[in-house]
């Protein structure tokens, strides 16, 4: 069973490596491109920003980590 999830785990991540990579190729060729990023890392369920470029890269990072929190608190609850 965790060979399962290995794998699946793998095939979502190879997945997710392609689509960041085409979804920059198409972005590139629009005349109207505009980049924007950022980054953060989690200690445990907690997480810790670290650097954005813009504000609304800060907002929406911050919402995506505390979904993720979320996340962690609900596989904790109903272990």
């Amino acid at each position: 069973m965790s060979k399962v999830f290995f794998l699946v785990g793998l095939i979502f991540l190879f997945i997710g490596i392609l689509l960041i990579f085409f979804s920059g190729i198409i972005s590139v060729k629009s005349e109207k491109f505009k980049m924007s990023g950022g980054g953060g890392i989690f200690i445990g369920p907690i997480p810790i920003f670290g650097f954005f470029s813009d504000k609304r890269m800060f907002y929406f990072l911050l919402a995506f980590a505390f979904l993720i929190f979320l996340f962690f608190l609900l596989l904790r609850l109903f272990k």
